[in-house]
């Protein structure tokens, strides 16, 4: 499998994204920005990534993740992720990404996080 499944579920007001695979260059029908785009449009701007059975992330992928928290955040939402593999947290340590993005080791922590986020206006 060299491409990324999503899978969409609300926990609450926040949408879940099951992210299964592999995030790489080869994605590019399945861009996660793309599909959180829509989302936000429909007016869900709280979004968890459990990346649980994510298997493979390389650069392009982390550039994914990195653009679709900064558009959450422009619009006035925000994103954590959780269940993070082993060999992904590592990924995301050595980028310090996790410096930025809060990584949760469960959902529902994740959830509780991400839904105590205000609403706030679309910066311009």
């Amino acid at each position: 499998m060299h491409w990324t499944d999503i899978g969409e579920r609300l926990v609450r007001d926040v949408v879940v994204l099951d992210v299964r695979g592999h995030m790489t260059l080869s994605d590019s029908d399945a861009s996660l920005y793309k599909y959180v785009t829509r989302l936000a449009d429909e007016g869900h701007l709280h979004v968890v990534l459990n990346l649980q059975h994510l298997a493979y992330i390389d650069s392009v992928g982390i550039g994914e993740i990195v653009r679709t928290f900064l558009h959450l955040g422009h619009r006035g939402g925000g994103m954590a992720v959780c269940s993070v593999s082993a060999r992904t947290r590592e990924v995301l340590t050595a980028t310090r990404l996790d410096t930025v993005i809060h990584m949760y080791d469960s959902e529902e922590q994740a959830v509780a996080a991400v839904a105590k986020l205000p609403e706030s206006p679309e910066l311009p």
